[in-house]
């Protein structure tokens, strides 16, 4: 899970224009669920994290914080934090 605030904050540093991030924040903070008991739905909570299941934002929300993600393990490894073992295959 991403909090919000961290996807917003991924989504400027990258350039995306305010207005896209407005959007996108406005996408988050609208989203809700609900937990059925015994088939009946109590009442809606809004979620601070991730974005929900079948969101059509989320394939690019997970690429952009993959690719965080990929930019801080690559810089680790540049910094010599630490060193890839890859085995032998013989």
């Amino acid at each position: 899970m991403v909090e919000h605030g961290a996807i917003l904050n991924i989504l400027r540093a990258k350039g995306f224009p305010d207005r896209w991030c407005i959007w996108v924040k406005q996408i988050l903070e609208s989203a809700t669920s609900c937990v059925l008991l015994n088939g009946v739905p109590d009442k809606d909570f809004h979620c601070k994290r991730g974005v929900k299941q079948g969101d059509p934002l989320s394939p690019l929300l997970f690429v952009l914080a993959a690719d965080l993600l990929q930019s801080i393990v690559n810089n680790s490894y540049k910094q010599g934090l630490f060193a890839l073992r890859i085995p032998n295959r013989e």
